[in-house]
């Protein structure tokens, strides 16, 4: 059953863009990736940025359509999460009544799609991890001031690309929560997902998404059903595709309570009841088909970062040139699936070296003294089916020949970043001072992979990136789990592209050289084995 938006149909509907057509001058449809009843989405390539896929959103302006529109608006354009699409470009209402939303284009596929595939049987640690990154994005937008409700969490607005990574879609009918008020003004929702509340007589909030969250594991769970309020064999083994583990099964049945004071009060609550339903014996060992844990490669450093953006980039390519300087050999990889950056850096530097060819069109090696650079060709290919075995192949080979440093960014929880954390000798972890970003759920899985690697033999080291004096350093210095081995001192903006403008890198001013290589002796002991 669907809803009927016949008295809501989008003008963007009646007057669909043709493929070829151009917005703001800059963004060329290239078709239509979906449809519903609060506007149509376009694939459009940017122009400006080599022909960049982004995702469009065409919607209506008439009535209250438009104010849910400019809402959606508002809303993405200070939003800024990793299971959330980055709002990029918006124009305003046209003379045909049309206003455009340009977004991030998310690779992959809808939850249903991904359930397809399984024909109905989804492994219950991939619905869990489904869920849990669900709760940190709704986690985010709930503590928003005014707190932001999606109200609509059915499985076409739920992307996964092809490493596990999730993303929350279609912001249409969310709201700001309004103080004092009783009631929605607009009553929206998909059947077998919108809470009871959102029929009308009460005001929806935090513990709607609970509800629609709730609505969503279940159909996972049950191979593609969906959930009837009231329904007391809700979790009788007929009505599920997959044995779930009783834990679970009670997480999920107290989210879909009628009665939203007896759902979970807030997303942190299903965030700790989901950690705790887990499955007993999911392991990285399952993930990668039976790889014992302690096949672990001596040479091999993995950088992370605890966040999006705290650096482990930046680390990577400075310790790189720390070692070479320090007369080490070393290789620095690039790691797969992320998007393409050291080709354009290394490409620009000014220091001598050689870039060989990709053979297979994905990884180039930039050879410098005493440094071996493996970076992503900008041009690459379409992802194939062999890249991962062909990405391993290339890290253990180069691990085999030298010291090598693996950036894995904040892609470290997806499931091939979780493999190298399960072969790296050593770990650093970087943080940088925003506190904003240290998600509950993703530092909580981080320790838990840290402690596994440290009882499985691995080193690992923090670092403090970013450092800066300011009132409160000492309280994020707390924050770290241990003393950071090293720290990397805040470079100003202007300083840094200068740097970058001109090819260089902050080893090659004396002053930075100086004091990271004072901070990171440590560091450097450690990689290269002397502790």
């Amino acid at each position: 059953m669907e809803l009927d938006y016949s008295t809501m149909q989008m003008q963007a509907g009646s007057h669909p863009l043709e493929a070829g057509m151009m917005i703001g001058g800059r963004y060329r449809i290239a078709g239509v990736i979906g449809q519903g009843g609060m506007g149509v989405v376009y694939a459009a390539e940017d122009t400006r940025l080599q022909g960049k896929l982004r995702a469009v959103k065409a919607a209506g302006r008439y009535g209250s359509d438009y104010d849910i529109c400019a809402e959606e608006a508002r809303m993405l354009m200070r939003l800024s999460h990793p299971n959330v699409p980055q709002i990029v470009d918006y124009y305003p209402p046209d003379e045909t009544g049309i206003e455009y939303v340009v977004m991030d284009y998310v690779h992959g596929e809808t939850v249903i799609q991904r359930l397809s595939r399984y024909q109905g049987r989804m492994p219950v640690d991939e619905i869990v991890s489904i869920g849990l990154q669900l709760c940190d994005a709704l986690s985010y937008l709930h503590e928003q001031t005014p707190q932001i409700i999606h109200r609509d969490l059915k499985p076409s607005n739920v992307m996964i690309d092809k490493s596990g990574h999730v993303r929350l879609i279609d912001f249409g009918i969310a709201r700001f929560y309004k103080e004092g008020v009783q009631s929605d003004t607009v009553l929206l929702g998909t059947p077998g997902f919108a809470a009871p509340e959102q029929e009308g007589g009460s005001q929806s909030d935090a513990r709607t998404d609970v509800y629609g969250l709730g609505a969503l594991l279940y159909f996972l769970l049950s191979g593609g059903r969906t959930y009837a309020v009231g329904n007391t064999r809700l979790f009788e083994s007929a009505e599920l595709a997959i044995d779930v583990p009783p834990s679970l099964a009670a997480a999920v049945h107290r989210m879909v309570l009628a009665n939203p004071s007896m759902r979970f009060a807030s997303m942190r609550q299903v965030e700790e009841a989901l950690m705790d339903a887990r499955p007993i014996g999911r392991s990285i060992n399952r993930m990668l088909g039976g790889r014992h844990v302690s096949d672990r490669l001596p040479n091999l450093t993995v950088i992370l970062s605890a966040a999006p953006g705290a650096g482990a980039t930046f680390v990577t390519m400075t310790l790189a040139r720390l070692l070479a300087n320090g007369g080490y050999s070393v290789s620095a990889i690039e790691s797969s699936g992320q998007t393409p950056e050291w080709h354009a850096w290394l490409n620009g530097s000014r220091a001598d070296g050689t870039m060989n060819p990709a053979p297979d069109g994905v990884f180039y090696r930039f050879e410098q003294p005493r440094i071996d650079w493996y970076c992503q060709s900008p041009d690459r290919p379409p992802i194939h089916a062999d890249e991962e075995a062909s990405f391993r192949l290339l890290v253990e080979q180069a691990s085999n020949i030298r010291k090598s440093l693996l950036d894995l960014s904040s892609g470290w929880h997806e499931r091939s970043g979780l493999g190298w954390l399960n072969r790296a000798s050593t770990i650093i972890v970087v943080a940088d001072p925003n506190p904003a970003k240290w998600s509950a759920v993703r530092m909580r899985q981080l320790f838990d992979e840290l402690a596994a690697a440290r009882g499985d033999g691995a080193k690992v080291l923090w670092i403090a990136n970013k450092d800066i004096k300011f009132p409160q350093r000492s309280e994020w210095l707390s924050m770290f789990p241990e003393q950071p081995a090293a720290s990397m001192p805040f470079i100003p903006h202007e300083e840094w592209m200068k740097l970058l403008w001109d090819g260089r890198w902050v080893t090659d001013v004396p002053a930075y050289r100086r004091t990271l290589i004072s901070s990171f002796q440590q560091v450097i002991r450690v990689v290269i084995g002397e502790k």
